[in-house]
């Protein structure tokens, strides 16, 4: 019975038409005016409050989309502008893009579009967790996670470990969130880009497990290799994963070798 005397006082505030401006539709706020000068009870004031707080969260949330549509048709495709050499020291394995250099390249149109990002990090046994929050200044946000496992067996130290698992985490959430990619180098006849089969992931993980500097000379040691870095079993089902958890561990090697 309450509710029902509330919703009609509502109403009766919605039918006496608060004033408006030319070609603008009544507002929340002019609903609320209205009630005031009208002495309405405190419980259809707190629904006109929860209904106008409804509204600012809806009209965040489509500025946040609008804003960041408009952001992704500025910001350029990221450059690869860190090179990783292979063994011989001349010639260039491949390229990325390390954070900074991300943050350099996106800060104008970020700004320009009203959004601004924070990070948050979960540490768990054997585990780091980076939570990207990007923000827009109407107060609507979103988040990206990333869990990444601290590799225990790789050639650095326990904080250089951590920090690679982060660095990388950090640059993952980042991207995802703001829904952009970085531009991949020209490559030759065997260009990752192209639809793989069984034979060249295979190949692929081999070429990595070698980077990584494991033994790869039999079956045996590379099942072992995969298993302890990857924490997969070598199956056909398995290999796009461990073949990407391998990638992050050679990129996350190359980018802090300097740390």
């Amino acid at each position: 019975m309450k509710n029902t005397q509330e919703n009609k006082e509502i109403a009766v505030v919605k039918e006496r038409k608060p004033v408006q401006t030319k070609n603008t539709a009544p507002s929340v706020e002019s609903f609320i005016i209205e009630a005031i000068e009208q002495h309405l009870p405190v419980e259809t004031m707190r629904e006109l409050f929860n209904l106008q707080k409804e509204v600012r969260a809806e009209q965040a949330r489509e500025a946040f989309t609008e804003a960041l549509a408009n952001f992704q048709s500025k910001c350029p495709v990221i450059e690869k502008t860190k090179k990783v050499m292979n063994k011989d020291g001349r010639t260039v394995r491949y390229k990325f893009a390390p954070i900074d250099s991300i943050v350099e390249q996106i800060k104008k149109p970020l700004a320009e579009c009203g959004f601004s990002y924070t990070w948050s990090v979960k540490n768990a046994p054997g585990e780091i967790t980076a939570v990207a929050k990007l923000t827009h200044k109407l107060g609507h946000s979103e988040t990206s996670e990333l869990t990444i496992p601290i590799d225990k067996e790789g050639f650095m130290t326990a904080p250089q470990k951590v920090a690679s698992a982060l660095t990388f985490a950090k640059r993952y959430t980042l991207c995802n969130i703001l829904g952009i990619s970085t531009g991949d180098e020209d490559t030759d006849a065997n260009d990752v880009n192209k639809e793989p089969d069984v034979k060249s992931i295979k190949s692929k993980i081999v070429f990595l497990l070698n980077t990584l500097e494991e033994d790869t000379k039999t079956k045996e040691n590379i099942e072992k290799a995969v298993l302890k870095l990857a924490k997969l079993k070598l199956e056909e089902k398995n290999f796009e994963e461990i073949k990407g958890r391998l990638e992050i561990l050679v990129q996350d090697q190359n980018e802090n070798s300097e740390i």
